[in-house]
């Protein structure tokens, strides 16, 4: 077996008896390589390939970003024994790669991975380093003993799983054009009980276009320029954003979300947990979001609002929200004059927070930005606890149920979106200049106890 170290290598073209030679490498992520009547590796430029991330032996899972150092690179591609597995992205100084590894693909235990590195203007490789991994993919997300799978998308293949997901609000409106709303799976529509309009048609929550609202993007499929908004590849889902409406007064942005199809509440006998590894955009006036919203139901009443249960909200600005910020929380009536004795959701009670969180907000004291976090729920009928990375983070009692009462409460569709703007996130303007932008989602879990 290789060592554990990263190990070094150069293939040079040269001639036997006026033959090509064919290399075979043939250790593990093997790859037939027909050098054939190659310049001499002399007259071009020395290649050069090191790993720089994770050091070898670590354990990894999930989508996983291996990074490399060398010199006059121009590709870098990764196998797993004969199988390429991911290709890098090179930098325009040709001294450092970056892949995103999908794990999923691999069995738990120890995974030998192969790189191998082009020069400009070569075409064979002419470097090589390879790097043990230990996958362990059975605690990736941290859960707790005790609880059971019962939903989830890890996000393989080459597109969003439809019969999993919707791509709009499961409320009514919207800005598109009656054409365009038609054009929007049916078995993501629901119908209000009482008035008979269709839901499932709403594209934002900044309003109809003629006057500020929360946020500032309208969601959509593929964009004015005919760009996919839901991408997967690796092993995630790219949430896009990009800055294609400026012409237009308050809704600016494209951007995309997801909501689930299934919907979920727990009971007394069975509590369940929430979890998403997320990647979040490094760009001011973003707000990606995983949050929970009263769905369909069985339809005898539109869905309520609230309850509501944010996750995750990490509005980006210069006024307290930076990088390092985490927002979680529960959502009451605004106006509880309605309520003498109280929001139905209520009283609402903090039993538990981490010395760094402040109320309705984490402060991690490092950017959660631009890198790989999970993030979760412990959710019960009269309490919900925030985790990330593992880490408790805050407990608070809350009721699950609408201003109605039980009897009018609907389940929780499972919400991920990436806002834009808006007087919240917006709050110090938007960086136009980093778009366009994406929310990573590398897997969404839902575990019952």
């Amino acid at each position: 077996m290789e060592s554990l170290e990263p190990v070094q290598g150069r293939f040079r073209g040269r001639r036997a008896r006026g033959r090509p030679l064919r290399v075979l490498a043939a250790a593990a992520g093997a790859v037939v390589l027909a050098l054939g009547a190659a310049q001499p590796a002399s007259a071009a430029p020395r290649v050069t390939l090191a790993v720089a991330a994770p050091t070898s032996g670590s354990t990894v899972h999930d989508t996983t970003e291996l990074r490399f150092t060398g010199s006059n690179l121009k590709a870098v591609r990764i196998y797993q024994l004969a199988r390429q597995v991911a290709t890098a992205t090179v930098d325009a100084s040709g001294t450092s790669a970056s892949a995103q590894v999908d794990t999923a693909a691999f069995r738990d235990g120890l995974v030998l991975l192969r790189a191998a590195a082009w020069g400009r203007g070569s075409l064979l490789p002419r470097a090589t380093t390879t790097l043990l991994v230990r996958v362990d993919n059975a605690r990736a997300d941290q859960h707790p003993a005790g609880y059971q799978p019962v939903y989830g998308d890890d996000f393989g293949g080459r597109a969003l799983d439809r019969d999993k997901w919707c791509t709009r609000y499961m409320y009514d409106g919207g800005t598109e054009s009656a054409a365009e709303q038609a054009k929007i799976d049916p078995s993501c529509l629901g119908r209000d009980p009482v008035t008979g309009t269709t839901l499932g048609t709403l594209d934002s929550l900044g309003g109809n276009g003629t006057a500020p609202g929360q946020e500032a993007e309208v969601y959509r499929d593929v964009n004015k320029d005919g760009v996919k908004m839901h991408t997967v590849q690796d092993g995630y889902l790219s949430l896009h954003a990009t800055a294609t409406r400026l012409d237009q007064p308050y809704l600016k942005y494209e951007s995309a979300m997801i909501r689930s199809k299934q919907e979920f509440q727990p009971t007394a006998a069975h509590p369940l947990y929430l979890t998403t590894r997320v990647r979040l955009p490094d760009v001011r006036g973003s707000w990606p979001a995983f949050w929970l919203a009263g769905g369909y139901g069985d339809g005898h009443v539109r869905p309520p609002w609230p309850p509501e249960i944010d996750i995750l909200e990490a509005p980006y600005n210069n006024s307290g929200n930076g990088a390092d910020v985490l927002w979680t929380t529960v959502q009451t009536y605004y106006d509880h004059a309605e309520f003498p004795n109280g929001a139905p959701q209520g009283p609402i009670q903090t039993t538990y927070a981490d010395p760094d969180f402040d109320g309705n907000a984490y402060h991690a004291g490092a950017s959660i930005r631009d890198r790989w976090i999970e993030v979760a729920a412990e959710w019960t009928p009269d309490s919900v606890c925030w985790f990330m990375d593992g880490k408790k983070l805050a407990c608070k009692t809350y009721k699950w149920v609408a201003n109605d009462g039980p009897q009018n409460t609907n389940p929780a569709a499972i919400l991920m979106n990436l806002g834009v703007g808006g007087p919240w996130a917006g709050a110090d303007g938007v960086d136009d200049a980093k778009f366009p932008m994406t929310y990573d989602i590398d897997h969404v879990r839902v575990y019952r106890k």
